[in-house]
């Protein structure tokens, strides 16, 4: 078999290119990347490389910390890009829950709830809607990936990012 490539996935762009906040075309542009090489720590399916771009970002961990651009002509990847984990990344339009702790999701709002999963730093999941104490969630969209609605405690979430009007 080939070997294996090694070493980090390093992007480097031939002409500037967007930086996108999420990765998605349809997202809010962080800035450009002109000349300077980072190095990619995750990818999407449709070709969008994520890289932490080095500036301060309260609130945001996982995923919600990478900056993202789009696998084009204009940008160069090294080999070790082979080796980096594909992933879903939060979808454009939708709010999401940050979590910045260990966070149990409960079945119903009631801590007495079973739990359903334990969440955990850097993890994120989408939030449906809102009731006094507790965020509802669709498990399915976000780093959970399970078929079910769960039940967080407002205190524990780190933060709300996305579209979160109303919440």
């Amino acid at each position: 078999p080939p070997p294996t490539p090694t070493g980090p996935c390093e992007i480097t762009p031939v002409n500037p290119l967007t930086v996108y906040m999420l990765p998605s075309a349809a997202s809010d542009v962080f800035g450009t990347l002109a000349s300077e090489t980072y190095e990619a720590t995750a990818k999407t399916a449709d070709g969008f490389y994520g890289f932490d771009p080095g500036v301060a970002q309260a609130g945001n961990s996982g995923l919600y910390r990478l900056r993202w651009v789009l696998k084009t002509h204009d940008l160069t990847t090294s080999a070790g890009c082979a080796n980096i984990p594909t992933v879903v990344g939060p979808i454009t339009g939708l709010c999401y829950a940050m979590l910045m702790t260990d966070t149990p999701v409960y079945s119903s709002a009631d801590a007495g709830s079973s739990v359903l999963v334990t969440l955990h730093i850097g993890d994120f999941v989408m939030v449906t809607g809102h009731d006094t104490g507790w965020f509802t969630t669709d498990l399915n969209v976000g780093t959970a990936g399970m078929d079910s609605i769960g039940h967080i405690e407002e205190g524990i979430i780190g933060g709300l990012k996305g579209d979160c009007e109303g919440f």
